[in-house]
């Protein structure tokens, strides 16, 4: 690069993204807890000591982290839209 070429501003997009592994952990700590509730829910003599809940945590566990995964990645894309472009200039450090 030349030194007039460091001088000339730069066009940058701006533009605000979701973060994906908030996304996934809420979605997954969501698909927990709801699986913890339907547990709770599910009569005392119709279900085994661990295996039901285990099997719930898992399925729904991953059911909710596929739907907030899902969900950012919508997000991702309504927000890719709305980019903006700025002018910027190199700062030396």
């Amino acid at each position: 690069m030349t030194k007039s070429e460091k001088d000339q501003p730069l066009e940058v997009e701006i533009r605000r993204a979701p973060k994906l592994l908030a996304f996934l952990l809420t979605g997954a700590a969501i698909g927990v807890a709801v699986a913890f509730i339907l547990y709770l829910f599910i009569p005392e003599d119709a279900r085994s000591a661990a295996n039901i809940l285990g099997l719930l945590i898992v399925a729904l566990g991953s059911l909710g982290l596929g739907l907030g995964i899902t969900l950012s990645i919508f997000i991702d894309i309504r927000t890719a839209k709305r980019t903006k472009s700025a002018l910027v200039n190199r700062v030396k450090k």
